[in-house]
């Protein structure tokens, strides 16, 4: 009976207590040579827009490194969570963006290439947006919700997609409340 009452009393105290405002992500400000196509897919002109000049609801914003060999798993995960986006119609209020950690410019285009990456990668040379989001192992992975005019986490994942059909529902699914 004790047991009872101390989880009916924990459950009324998990329902009182508000829910927690959601995290905000800082409003990066990239600079990426990127086709048009990628910059018309971003709804962005030039090589300079911050993660609010995208037209989207959301971003899912992954941060990689060539060099990370859970990245280079992960490389056919993401073609294919964007490719299922692009194929149910999810693209338009979905983007995906990929942000190299310590990547060149070229070194973005060889991962592009030897991956077969359609969605975007922008370059981050110098670690100024990898520092921005707290250093973050790679990969990791930051569902954002542009609609309020402000950047809210939606999901992070930090590591390796485990299984791409669950993380493809994950996002969806959050996308959808």
């Amino acid at each position: 009976m004790k047991k009872m009452t101390l989880i009916a009393l924990a459950w009324v105290l998990l329902i009182a207590v508000p829910a927690q405002a959601a995290e905000t992500f800082p409003d990066l400000s990239m600079t990426a040579k990127m086709s048009p196509a990628h910059m018309k897919y971003l709804s962005v002109t030039g090589s300079e827009f911050k993660i609010s000049d995208i037209k989207a609801d959301f971003v899912l914003l992954e941060v990689y490194s060539m060099y990370c060999p859970i990245c280079q798993r992960d490389a056919p995960k993401m073609n294919t969570l964007y490719q299922e986006l692009a194929k149910t119609g999810q693209d338009k209020q979905i983007k995906v963006l990929g942000v190299a950690a310590g990547n060149t410019p070229y070194e973005v285009e060889f991962y592009r290439k030897k991956f077969k990456v359609e969605y975007p990668l922008v370059e981050d040379p110098d670690y100024v947006q990898h520092k921005a989001v707290g250093e973050v192992g790679t990969p990791a992975f930051y569902l954002l919700d542009l609609r309020e005019g402000r950047l809210l986490i939606l999901f992070s994942q930090i590591g390796e997609i485990e299984d791409v059909d669950e993380f493809v529902k994950i996002v969806v699914e959050t996308t959808e409340k």
